[in-house]
């Protein structure tokens, strides 16, 4: 696997377990809320506040989202507003970094050693993440396109290249000037520190409303024949389909379940197969769709001989997908 190498980088690999423990300090007169509540505001260095964290969470916490210096040149005000660079402030035993220490890192054309200088921040930190996270937690790292290649790389290296979640490409600004290419977007790294434990599906909202659906789609099987389950389930639709988001268009019901017909037998993008399949009723072949279809005729097959296949009333009509609400899965989509 590939691997970055740069300036400092033998002194900070083992930075992080020579950094001390320190003690918090409580402060009540800043309090707020129950004692008890479990919530806890550190201020600090925050190398020095993750080593004192350690030992009370070390293994336990679920859920990182970190938005580290972008390493722009324009990562910090000043005292009289304006924006300057951040300053390195690990104090290590190496020459290369006691030259780097309490200086601002400047920017591209003015500091050549930027880029290492960040790694080293870095990468003592994201260690001791590392060690935070419990067996099914994830970390999230907010960055723009200066440091994301090499924030890839140290991430892979730290979590495993095999537990990286997928990247986030955020879009956070309009860029009005038209003498560049717009750089409207950031973007959220994710990682796992066991992707094998992770749930196989994200806990979002959906998920309640699918459990809903599936107690109302075993309720209408077991008490409806065929010829009134559909009639009665769609009265029951209609009464509550402002609710059902994101199912609001899973409007069928059969004795496999609740489900909506979607044009996922559409080759996108390229030429697909192309076969007939013949309407039930008219004994004609459908439509097909304008890049053929999707799957080979074997499996077109199996989904008819499935019932996973719906037709329109006439051949006229491309035939659709049917897709079962017992069959969803929540995903994290990548947002714009």
């Amino acid at each position: 696997m590939p691997t970055l190498n740069w300036i400092g980088r033998k002194a900070v690999e083992n930075h992080h377990k020579q950094v001390p423990f320190h003690l918090l300090k409580e402060a009540p007169e800043l309090s707020v809320g129950d004692p008890g509540s479990g919530n806890l505001l550190v201020e600090g260095d925050n190398l020095l506040a993750l080593k004192a964290l350690l030992p009370y969470y070390s293994g336990q916490v679920k859920c990182v989202c970190i938005d580290p210096p972008y390493n722009t040149g324009m990562d910090e005000r000043g005292e009289d507003g304006k924006r300057t660079g951040w300053i390195y402030s690990d104090n290590l035993d190496s020459p290369e970094i006691r030259n780097w220490l309490n200086k601002v890192v400047g920017e591209e054309a003015e500091d050549l050693t930027r880029h290492d200088k960040w790694l080293c921040m870095m990468y003592p930190r994201l260690e001791l993440l590392w060690k935070f996270l419990r067996d099914d937690g994830v970390i999230f790292v907010h960055i723009d396109e200066v440091e994301q290649s090499s924030l890839r790389l140290l991430l892979d290296e730290i979590f495993g290249i095999t537990n990286r979640v997928g990247t986030i490409v955020w879009k956070n600004v309009t860029d009005n000037n038209p003498t560049n290419i717009a750089s409207e977007h950031e973007y959220i790294l994710c990682y796992a520190k066991n992707r094998q434990k992770l749930p196989k599906e994200w806990k979002s909202q959906n998920l309640a409303v699918k459990e809903r659906l599936l107690e109302i789609s075993d309720k209408f099987v077991r008490e409806f024949g065929d010829k009134e389950r559909q009639a009665e389930y769609t009265t029951w639709f209609r009464l509550n389909r402002g609710q059902l988001w994101p199912f609001e268009d899973y409007k069928f019901i059969d004795g496999g379940g609740i489900y909506t017909g979607m044009r996922a037998v559409h080759n996108p993008g390229k030429e697909g197969y192309r076969y007939d399949v013949v309407h039930p009723q008219t004994g004609k072949p459908c439509a097909q769709p304008m890049m053929g279809y999707r799957f080979p005729p074997e499996t077109m097959k199996e989904l008819l001989a499935q019932n996973r296949i719906i037709f329109g009333e006439n051949e006229s009509k491309i035939i659709e997908l049917k897709v079962y609400a017992k069959d969803y899965r929540a995903k994290l989509s990548s947002t714009l």
